[in-house]
């Protein structure tokens, strides 16, 4: 388009646009067509697309969302050519999905692995640099499920396609404490264990500290926090 041709004043350009008032039906045709095309595709797709999002899948509605807007809103392109389109992304996702099940690894690579967060009480620190988990992030998720002490908990595994699974100890061992650490008030109502008995705040295992620069057995670090059950 010309800049000559461009203005704020036309406001017929603006909200109406080049196209004549006739093309507004199309438009509406067009858009009912692809919107029962994408419905199908959808559901065809599987349940997975309507739960929650593996890589492969939030990547195939960002596609999704390119390839259905040209047919509906360009008088230039064909009806036809969306719909291939979406059966290519169809039969791409149906491919890939049965190539993972047959293969492990492309599984791997293309949905994801489950990663461990903390296990017997201790954070894996490696598994948390991995997925990108700050240690805030995790103690904000445990405390919504009223977790307050890492000593109870057995696992967090953070799934493939995103989402947390928590599950806790049968009986709660002294532990890091999951409470802010500004907020001085709360953690009067956690009991601390023996005097001498700390949790490391990098990893959150607990041992008997003598003096201030212990090293802590599991992580190595030299941060320490009362253990508190």
């Amino acid at each position: 388009m010309d800049k000559s041709q461009i203005k704020l004043t036309d406001l017929k350009r603006i909200f109406i646009g080049d196209a004549p008032m006739v093309y507004m039906i199309e438009v509406f045709c067009r858009t009912v067509i692809i919107y029962a095309f994408l419905l199908m595709l959808m559901r065809w797709l599987g349940k997975r697309m309507s739960g929650q999002l593996t890589i492969i899948d939030l990547s195939i509605t960002i596609m999704l969302g390119a390839i259905v807007a040209p047919p509906m809103e360009m008088p230039d392109r064909g009806i036809i050519q969306g719909i291939m389109i979406l059966f290519l992304i169809l039969f791409f996702h149906r491919g890939l999905s049965l190539w993972g099940v047959k293969n492990s690894k492309v599984e791997d690579i293309t949905f994801g692995k489950m990663s461990i967060l903390v296990k017997d009480g201790l954070m894996v620190t490696e598994e948390l640099k991995k997925t990108r988990i700050s240690r805030g992030q995790l103690y904000s998720l445990l405390r919504q499920k009223k977790i307050f002490n890492l000593g109870e908990v057995e696992r967090v595994y953070l799934e493939a396609c995103g989402i947390f699974s928590i599950f806790k100890m049968e009986k709660a061992k002294p532990g890091l404490s999951l409470l802010p650490q500004k907020d001085e008030q709360v953690h009067s109502y956690q009991q601390q264990v023996a005097d001498d008995v700390y949790a490391c705040k990098n990893c959150g295992a607990t041992q008997q500290i003598i003096q201030a620069d212990t090293t802590c057995a599991n992580c190595g670090e030299k941060k320490w926090d009362k253990a508190v059950i």
